[in-house]
């Protein structure tokens, strides 16, 4: 026989951790000054900005339409004009030096390159554009990340962009990329913030890193009723997913059992909540998602758990309960290990090789995974034994106690009943002996 793991033992233990680890989640959140709202659900702007090099100017004098691409070690120039589209792809393996694309680009009609960098920079250092420039009279800047240099720091990023506020400034990918993040807090006295707030975050790192080598790859802005309605959702969001989930435990198994993982689910929530204040991970959509994920995930653990004690509590009749959830525990075990364990290295996976929002979510979702296991064992089945144990306490003492007379009454009429019985029991054995007589005469 299997050998069961008495899990219910220990449960007045895993309840203490647990309520140690809420109460100072929350205690460090607001220790921290409370979440590290990301630009979703606070008003601001979110400016992603490059440090890099000038390599060359590409300059037009033509009267066509004309758009420059740098992707995927690629330069893309399209020429339109009367109609006609002319198209001109350069890749930066068959141009391996600044020199010599830029050579070929000033053979093309109309077209003037104005060097910056060494001749023999490699093509491979040009930073790609986030999306294709249009050419309108005005050089385009193509620019790249000298590898032997030192990276800029983020904390000279900091220090030249303290007299706007209070940034909060990220790097992005590889430092070599020299790549930030830069977020900053709207507080609504300027109607024109976005564009204000954009151009002087430029002007300050121009001023330091020279003009033209600041790349602006990305800029969003959030206003505050936007960000005000987007939170108001997910909260929204988030109490109908428990309350469904509520209702559909309910109908599948009974009450005990959905008010059980409803605990367990508002425990997966709550530490991760604490986890992500106490880091100060930013709470972006991203952050989100991975909350709503692992209440899905924790859910679909505990509903494991629970099928297998409701079929035990019609194998087991004669057992207690308590056994009946331990070897039910016990028996799905390697199941949820196995399932845990296989969606942490994916998890791991992008944490390790991802970056940004990424790296976020899939931290996050490290920590739901195991908060989530750990819940399905040790705070949703007794959750459960505990409902069911008062449930049957009130029972017994719900039954009505027998008074003095109704005992006596009970008692006389069992002993009448018992003399009945005997004597009734003794008429077949009278009737034998009866028989016995008559034959032997």
């Amino acid at each position: 026989m299997n050998r069961v793991i008495q899990f219910t033992k220990i449960r007045y233990v895993m309840f203490a951790v647990s309520l140690v680890l809420i109460i100072g989640g929350i205690a460090g959140t607001i220790a921290n000054g409370g979440f590290n709202l990301g630009i979703d659900f606070q008003a601001g702007l979110n400016q992603r900005v490059q440090i890099a090099q000038s390599a060359f100017d590409i300059n037009y004098d033509g009267t066509a339409d004309v758009t420059v691409n740098v992707a995927r070690g690629v330069m893309d120039i399209t020429v339109t004009e009367l109609g006609e589209t002319s198209s001109y792809e350069f890749s930066f393996e068959d141009y391996g030096t600044l020199k010599a694309l830029a050579a070929v680009v000033s053979d093309i009609d109309g077209f003037s390159v104005v060097m910056a960098a060494a001749d023999l920079t490699s093509s491979t250092q040009i930073v790609g554009f986030s999306y294709p420039v249009e050419v309108e009279g005005a050089p385009v800047i193509v620019n790249y990340v000298e590898a032997s240099a030192e990276p800029v720091k983020i904390d000279d990023v900091r220090e030249i962009l303290d007299g706007i506020g209070s940034p909060q400034i990220q790097t992005i990918g590889d430092a070599v990329n020299q790549e930030f993040s830069i977020r900053v807090q709207d507080p609504g006295e300027d109607k024109d913030f976005s564009s204000n707030m954009a151009s002087k975050i430029v002007t300050l790192l121009s001023d330091k890193y020279g003009s033209g080598n600041i790349i602006v790859k990305q800029t969003d802005y959030v206003g505050a009723r936007f960000s005000g309605e987007l939170g108001s959702a997910v909260f929204s969001m988030t109490l109908m997913a428990l309350v469904l989930i509520l209702v559909y435990i309910w109908f599948r198994f009974r009450l005990a059992y959905a008010v059980s993982a409803i605990i367990a689910l508002a425990h997966d929530v709550l530490i991760m909540i604490g986890f992500i204040g106490i880091f100060q991970m930013e709470v972006v959509t991203a952050t989100i998602a991975a909350v709503l994920t692992i209440i899905g995930y924790s859910l679909n653990d505990t509903i494991v758990v629970f099928d297998r004690i409701r079929e035990n509590n019609r194998l087991m009749k004669d057992s207690k309960f308590k056994a009946i959830v331990n070897n039910s525990i016990t028996q799905s075990l390697s199941r949820t290990v196995i399932t845990s364990v296989t969606t942490l290295l994916a998890v791991v996976s992008l944490y390790i090789f991802g970056s940004g929002p990424i790296k976020d979510f899939a931290l996050a979702m490290i920590v739901g995974v195991v908060v989530g296991t750990y819940s399905s064992i040790f705070i949703a089945s007794p959750v459960l034994l505990g409902w069911v144990n008062v449930g049957r306490k009130k029972r017994n003492r719900g039954s009505q106690p027998v008074d003095t007379a109704d005992k006596q009454s009970v008692t006389a009429d069992n002993e009448v009943k018992l003399v009945n019985d005997a004597y009734k029991a003794e008429i077949p054995v009278a009737e034998r002996k009866l028989k016995k007589k008559k034959k032997k005469k």
